[in-house]
């Protein structure tokens, strides 16, 4: 052997080559590591290291105990049965220690079957079975969840946890390095204001966060992370059958979040965004996220308002605004005020505003719009309760001003045209997407050649009618401006012109 292959460091490089080589599938490298483990003693630790590095479950860990091998594999199978640990007695002291040998490989974990955790009964609390873990995902059934802490390792990064219980206020303390944490809470689980105590105390315990998901927290805990230098991002996600939580009563003070990048809250109404973004700064916010079931023309112009004043004109790239949900309520043909607010933001690249009764655009505001972010690469202005007003002249007015812009989503007046399209020169070569699906048209051949002048990378508009609830006549006639399209680019390229310019006939 080499002397070069005794170095433990070059050993573990080439066999991390292995690991991550992607041109294998995972069982050839599974494989390919198992053979290097047998090969030597010199090349077993490394080899043993990165085979057991990566888990999907702990079956494979508990196979390694001999009474229970032969219960998981007596059949031959690699897959054993779902119930193959029923009434199966919990490990034994020596059969535990025969576990750990194991386990104290693995890095990352992912566990979302909770058959097999009653094994672990007899543990003491104390006990770390993973000390190098550093990435865990728990999603189990709430019962289960008592068995938490024998997967917390000081050592962890990363967390995704699926249920709040008393267990959790030791979870910051044990886990000391955590940087990452996300809780995935499913719909039907209804959280008790203790939970979200709980929750929110836990997260004032971690001190080294950089990502955050979870559930609505309280005053306190925000003002906690405003004071994370590591915190990067925040996402807040409160399922639909959550209660409401209204943070007014606990807010004394204002938040400064110096360093985080993206917020995001996907919540029932708008009120708790609006709340956190009137109390708080971001300087250095590049993303920005609301999506709710329903937000009122109101509550849209409250939300935009705080989000031009939190001190993020200068770095805010990414908005997206949308609600699921339209609320019974009277046009408000006022609620261009609310775009405005947005046009303090001049380096945006991705605007995407899907509201009800909240947007209402038309030449004039669409040129304001762009003109007001010339770096636009992506823009979605969709307000289906709205009378579309934007014209193709004004479109094509808008989008001269947009040399970068590649998807564009819009209603407009299809149904009066306004531009003659064997007299339009124009031509905008960036644009790839286009979706005007959701607007009403009557001449579609007439629109398709206006397209194929102006925008000659588009092949196609959406139509995928299960993407909006738009009538069955909408989609036939976008379906007609396609046939035409395709019979437009079909002339074009036999005749030898692929610029997109209609051959005079």
């Amino acid at each position: 052997m080499h002397r070069a292959l005794l170095i433990s460091e070059v050993l573990s490089e080439i066999f991390a080559h292995v690991n991550e080589n992607r041109s294998l599938q995972t069982g050839k490298k599974l494989l390919s590591l198992e053979a290097l483990a047998r090969t030597c003693k010199a090349f077993h630790e490394p080899a043993m290291d990165l085979l057991w590095a990566d888990l999907y479950g702990i079956i494979p860990l508990l196979g390694c105990v001999p009474r229970l091998h032969q219960l998981i594999y007596h059949t031959g199978s690699k897959l054993p049965s779902l119930d193959w640990s029923k009434g199966v007695d919990p490990l034994s002291e020596h059969e535990t220690h025969r576990f750990l040998h194991h386990a104290a490989r693995v890095r990352s974990l992912h566990i979302s079957c909770s058959a097999d955790l009653h094994l672990f009964a007899t543990l003491p609390i104390e006990t770390c079975m993973f000390p190098r873990l550093l990435s865990l995902a728990f999603i189990v059934r709430r019962l289960q969840h008592k068995y938490l802490y024998i997967f917390l390792s000081p050592t962890l990064r990363r967390c995704v946890l699926s249920v709040i219980n008393s267990d959790f206020k030791s979870f910051a303390t044990r886990c000391v390095a955590l940087e990452h944490l996300s809780l995935k809470i499913p719909e039907w689980e209804r959280q008790s204001a203790d939970n979200r105590t709980l929750l929110s105390d836990s997260v004032r315990s971690c001190k080294r966060l950089v990502t955050l998901s979870c559930l609505p927290l309280d005053w306190a805990a925000w003002k906690h992370l405003s004071d994370l230098p590591s915190l990067l991002k925040v996402s807040v996600c409160e399922p639909r059958s959550a209660s409401r939580w209204s943070l007014d009563r606990d807010i004394v003070n204002f938040a400064h979040f110096l360093n985080v990048t993206t917020l995001s809250f996907d919540v029932n109404t708008a009120a708790y965004a609006i709340t956190v973004m009137q109390h708080s700064e971001f300087p250095s916010l590049r993303e920005f996220e609301v999506i709710t079931d329903v937000l009122p023309c109101a509550e849209a112009g409250q939300l935009f308002r705080a989000l031009s004043q939190c001190k993020a004109n200068q770095t805010l790239e990414h908005i997206n605004i949308a609600a699921r949900f339209s609320k019974d309520e009277e046009p408000s043909f006022d609620s261009s005020a609310a775009v405005t607010q947005l046009f303090c933001f001049t380096h945006l690249r991705t605007v995407q505003l899907d509201l009800h009764h909240c947007i209402h655009i038309d030449n004039d505001l669409l040129l304001e719009v762009v003109s007001s972010w010339p770096h636009i690469h992506s823009l979605k202005l969709v307000d289906t309760k709205m009378p579309p007003t934007v014209t193709f002249c004004g479109l094509f007015a808008a989008i001269r001003l947009c040399p970068h812009l590649h998807t564009l989503q819009i209603l407009m007046d299809a149904v009066n045209i306004d531009i003659d399209p064997a007299a339009e020169s124009f031509q905008h070569t960036t644009l790839h997407n286009l979706d005007l699906s959701q607007s009403d048209i009557e001449d579609a051949e007439t629109v398709a050649r206006i397209i194929f002048s102006v925008f000659p990378c588009i092949d196609r508009i959406p139509t995928q009618r299960d993407c909006w609830n738009a009538p069955i006549g909408f989609y036939k006639k976008w379906a007609e401006v396609n046939r035409h399209l395709g019979y437009l680019k079909s002339s074009a390229v036999v005749g030898g012109d692929i610029t997109g310019t209609v051959a005079k006939s």
